[in-house]
């Protein structure tokens, strides 16, 4: 994990973070998101993003500190502002694309 500390301290231009909001409660769930080490990369990715942006890492230095893209880091804080629980903000989003070509039945004829 990164020390936000170090990022939130250091002399940069332009305006602070605002920090991401997270209760006492839902920060022990990203914690626990981040804990196994069978988790998923960009579960954990994503539950990262949100301890920094919670401890006022702004969305350009959240994603310098993660290396991803800083479009990234704001569609997440969104997803983390507008998500019903940290859990549904955390998991992926219902993928898009072409539906199963072929129906479970069998195709054969005769």
């Amino acid at each position: 994990m990164v020390d936000p500390e170090l990022w939130v301290n250091r002399p940069h231009p332009g305006p602070r973070g605002k920090p991401l909001p997270l209760s006492r409660k839902d920060r022990e769930k990203v914690e626990a998101a981040i804990r196994p080490a069978t988790a998923e990369k960009r579960i954990v990715r994503r539950a990262e993003a949100a301890l920094l942006m919670s401890a006022g890492l702004s969305i350009g230095d959240t994603s310098k500190a993660l290396g991803v893209d800083a479009r990234t880091v704001e569609r997440w804080r969104k997803r983390f502002l507008e998500a019903d629980t940290i859990e549904a903000a955390l998991a992926d989003a219902p993928r898009s694309g072409r539906p199963r070509a072929l129906s479970r039945r069998s195709t054969r004829r005769g």
